[in-house]
């Protein structure tokens, strides 16, 4: 497959939609005992669970988030990147000195110490760590290389992994396993490609494929075969990639939250709040983030960078942010109400899915007044390359399935046009 090139995923700017800020107190500040910046948090049960963030940082909880307290890492330059633990007492955290040699520190007595290790070839830069047991361990990073362990870290080994549907060794940003022969990583490189790595045999071998337009930071397992992933940057916005056969194929969309989602954490079943960086904002979904449903944008109390969110139930909820600021979920506050289950005030375009797609894909769209309805496809150069006269139609939702096996790789646009006015939407044929 020919990967699309960086300037075929430029913004389309006009038809980029940003969802409105919300002002009520979803959430509130806590004490924090740093004021250093915290980056990811881990639990491994309800009660113990640990922050990390720059200068080393790492805070800790051992009563479900109740009361922080710093560990001692002696990494007081180092910003620390990724965090995996085994059970309560044992964990690695993963970092690179000023000269970008990678290293991890491990703890076997829950965080009262660590000992440092570097990593044995010091031109690789990791950036992501997750180990399966004692023994069985992963790395990445920034030169799309996953490696594996098999002897609690004496020895490394290069995975093999088969870019046959995703030419290049993009990053890797995080490594999650659902089982011991399961596993799955995401990354990409920035305005270019977002990617999906899996292995079925205990990381023998990984299969790669290119599942969105921009990077993609973390990744979750949502139970039934289905996958989650959550990215984006700084001008596209927060996106994601959804699958629901273990990542066989994905529907990417974006959620029309400016920001890039760094984190993300269901509330219950059905609500999930993405934390999105640098912009100071929330993205909530309320319908399990299924393809086509709306996202809706909170800012943070006092529009503060937020990095990560945890939830370890319904009513009790962590975001964690720049200068070490900790947020607790307003456990008064009942829950947000879905619309989506309802007939859709005004006319819409839906995300084709699946998307990226090779070579079929559904287009769906509702209208609220009966009207001439047609589609149209163009490509990146404003080019119409194919036309789809729907007729009338009354008001409802309807979808249109197409086979675009006579077209190239590429972005393209598709818009809806009805009763006067245009919407448009983008959508990545790979092949």
């Amino acid at each position: 497959m020919r990967i699309a090139k960086k300037t075929l995923f430029f913004l389309y700017f006009s038809t980029f939609v940003t969802g409105s800020c919300l002002g009520q107190e979803y959430w509130l500040s806590y004490p924090s005992p740093t004021q250093k910046n915290l980056t990811k948090s881990l639990f491994v049960d309800s009660l113990y669970g640990w922050v990390i963030g720059d200068s080393g940082t790492i805070i800790n909880t051992t009563n479900g988030g109740t009361n922080w307290s710093i560990q001692t890492s002696n990494l007081y330059s180092s910003e620390l990147q990724d965090i995996t633990f085994i059970s309560r007492t044992t964990g690695w955290i993963l970092s690179y000195d000023s000269t970008y040699k990678s290293f991890y520190i491990k703890t076997t007595n829950a965080g009262l110490s660590w000992v440092k290790t570097y990593y044995p070839d010091t031109t690789t830069i990791l950036k992501t760590i997750y180990f399966l047991n004692s023994q069985t361990g992963f790395v990445s990073g920034f030169s799309g290389n996953i490696y594996r362990t098999t002897d609690s870290g004496n020895r490394w080994e290069n995975c093999y992994i088969d870019t046959t549907s995703c030419l290049y060794l993009f990053p890797k940003n995080d490594i999650y396993f659902i089982n011991d022969l399961t596993g799955y990583a995401c990354g990409g490189v920035l305005d270019l490609q977002g990617i999906f790595v899996k292995t079925t045999n205990g990381g023998n071998s990984w299969f790669s494929m290119c599942v969105a337009a921009e990077p993609l930071n973390k990744i979750t397992y949502l139970g039934n075969n289905r996958l989650a992933i959550m990215g984006g940057d700084y001008d596209l916005g927060s996106i994601l990639a959804v699958s629901s056969n273990g990542g066989s194929n994905w529907v990417y969309e974006q959620t029309g939250c400016y920001g890039n989602a760094t984190g993300f954490s269901f509330r219950n079943p059905g609500e999930v709040w993405a934390a999105l960086s640098f912009s100071g904002k929330f993205a909530v979904n309320l319908d399990s983030m299924k393809p086509g449903t709306t996202w809706q944008c909170f800012e943070t109390p006092g529009n503060i960078a937020v990095n990560d969110v945890i939830f370890l139930s319904s009513s009790r909820g962590y975001a964690f942010g720049e200068g070490g600021k900790i947020f607790k979920y307003n456990e008064n506050v009942i829950g947000l109400q879905s619309n989506n289950n309802t007939i859709p005030a005004q006319s819409t375009l839906y995300q084709n899915y699946p998307n990226p797609f090779n070579p079929e894909t559904v287009i769906e769209y509702y209208i609220t007044d009966p009207s001439t309805v047609g589609i149209k496809i163009f490509d990146t150069s404003g080019k119409e390359v194919r036309s789809f006269d729907l007729g009338f139609r009354t008001a409802g939702k309807y979808s249109l399935s197409l086979n675009l096996n006579e077209m190239p790789s590429g972005v393209y646009f598709y818009s809806l046009n009805f009763s006067g006015r245009i919407l448009s939407r983008k959508m990545v044929l790979i092949k």
